[in-house]
């Protein structure tokens, strides 16, 4: 049905790393008693010539891992009560992200802080903290920057 109450969006690229973050928005939507949506974006411009038939299989086993990942943070929340989804987008990171929070409506979104910088197209660390205040700018929705122990 519809969705009345506010959304939250935790950006996750899931694994330990994301373990935290997801922890985190789970905490919150069980607080805030509201849908959480998992939400992995990854950029396929990392794989080189997408033509190329093993760039393609890069990308295709990208997504694969994703949404596997994604599914996993979603059992987890479901577990705990929590009316949780799963969604895998592809394309520059921070707009992808703000364009499904601007599409979803969500009323807050959840991201983690990771703890060194990774590859596969993963945010790095000022890239955190400069995509949360261009959310905050661009959606003015509130943003929650989940930081390693």
């Amino acid at each position: 049905g519809m969705i009345t109450m506010g959304l939250i969006v935790c950006a996750t690229r899931g694994g330990e790393a994301g373990r935290r973050t997801q922890e985190r928005a789970i905490a919150l939507a069980t607080e805030r008693d509201e849908d959480l949506v998992f939400l992995c974006t990854f950029d396929p411009g990392f794989a080189g010539n997408l033509s190329d038939p093993l760039s393609e299989a890069v990308v295709e086993e990208q997504q694969w891992l994703a949404r596997t990942l994604m599914n996993v943070a979603r059992s987890r929340a479901r577990k705990q009560g929590v009316n949780a989804h799963a969604v895998v987008r592809s394309g520059p990171v921070v707009e992808s992200i703000e364009d499904f929070v601007r599409e979803s409506c969500a009323s807050m979104l959840v991201i983690g802080q990771p703890k060194v910088d990774s590859a596969l197209g993963a945010l790095k660390l000022d890239k955190v903290q400069s995509c949360a205040e261009q959310m905050v700018d661009k959606t003015g929705i509130d943003v929650v920057v989940v930081t390693p122990e």
